[in-house]
């Protein structure tokens, strides 16, 4: 920060640093600078735009928050609570959200305190005692398959085992963005809490496979003899979908494809005419309310709907065609068995119950 600007440094020399202007890329400001051992010795361009004493609060809120974060032992929650009530009101505004800003201080805390080397397999992860329970030492780490069984591991609390024993409908779904390197995904399952969805359990799976998923549910179950969901949402994925019918018979199982029709949109290219044409993002956005349609409406109103799709948008129509509702015969006029049954991504019942 210099004289109500904000630079950024864009290259080094030695003991000799060139700084730019934050705003240029953005706005293509030119102001730079030159310093020599952080002295000024230079200032070059000039600036198209006003000097920002919000900027310099932002900075200085931020900066306070990672020198908490790596000077005392105050709660990540407080840290930010007090960074935030010492910035003026203007900083406030332009402050990372709440989340962006804990995480900040999370990570600065992380590298202050040297954390153990990150493991390259399954195998060679030795967690310690003390890393397996919660900030209020409570049992976290629920079960651990060991290194010779593809190393499962489930994490929960007793707690969260009981709201998921009490919870009738379970929200499943699988990450991958952010598992560690090591593993494939990060399997979540959430339940019906106080009219709220949380989290309850969290595994780390290395595949996908109908073997590790039944190893999965089986394990929950021991861990919570008295889980027996009456409704689970889960991914179209047909390996999660078989375990968990088998295991649990009498549960209502139903799909979300919301995210699958998106993911369609990117695999054909169409990202960017989704975002900049208004009436093509309305007609592939028209897609998903067909599962709120009573099953008997859903032929006749798919029918409708892809008659009017545009030609651009004909990879992602005959996508969800193929995967939800079946091809349709040209010769006998009836439509082949999809991938997903309508009555396992059909949400019109259970909209109608939770209305009533």
């Amino acid at each position: 920060m210099h004289n109500g600007y904000t630079y950024i440094i864009s290259k080094r020399y030695g003991q000799k640093t060139i700084w730019i202007c934050r705003r240029n890329r953005h706005s293509q400001c030119r102001g730079r600078l030159h310093t020599i051992n952080n002295t000024v010795v230079n200032e070059i361009g000039e600036h198209n735009h006003e000097p920002s004493s919000v900027d310099s609060g932002v900075l200085q809120a931020t900066a306070a928050m990672r020198h908490a974060a790596s000077t005392t032992d105050k709660t990540t929650h407080n840290i930010v609570a007090s960074g935030v009530a010492q910035s003026s009101t203007q900083a406030i505004s332009s402050l990372l959200d709440l989340r962006n800003l804990k995480r900040t201080v999370r990570r600065t805390r992380q590298r202050q305190q040297n954390p153990l080397a990150i493991p390259t397999t399954r195998d060679t992860i030795i967690i310690d005692p003390e890393h397996t329970k919660t900030m209020r030492q409570h049992t976290f780490l629920q079960f651990d398959s060991s290194p010779i069984n593809k190393r499962l591991l489930i994490f929960s609390t007793k707690k969260q085992l009981r709201i998921l024993e009490s919870s009738e409908s379970e929200y499943v779904d699988g990450t991958f963005s952010v598992v560690p390197e090591i593993y494939f995904q990060l399997y979540t399952i959430n339940a019906t809490y106080l009219e709220h969805i949380v989290p309850v359990v969290y595994i780390l799976l290395q595949g996908k496979t109908q073997r590790l998923y039944k190893q999965m549910i089986d394990e929950i179950v021991q861990l919570s003899p008295k889980f027996s969901p009456q409704n689970i949402m889960m991914d179209y994925e047909r390996a999660a979908i078989n375990v968990f019918s088998k295991k649990f018979p009498t549960a209502h199982i139903s799909g979300c494809f919301f995210q699958n029709i998106y993911r369609r949109v990117q695999h054909a290219g169409l990202t960017k005419l989704y975002a900049d044409d208004p009436d093509f993002s309305q007609n592939i956005r028209s897609i998903a309310p067909l599962s709120f349609l009573p099953t008997t409406d859903i032929i006749s109103t798919f029918q409708q709907l892809k008659q009017q799709f545009p030609a651009q948008g004909q990879p992602v129509i005959n996508y969800f065609e193929e995967t939800y509702v079946g091809i349709e015969s040209r010769l006998f006029r009836l439509r082949k068995q999809p991938k997903f049954e309508l009555d396992l991504w059909n949400t019109h019942e259970n909209t109608i119950q939770y209305q009533q």
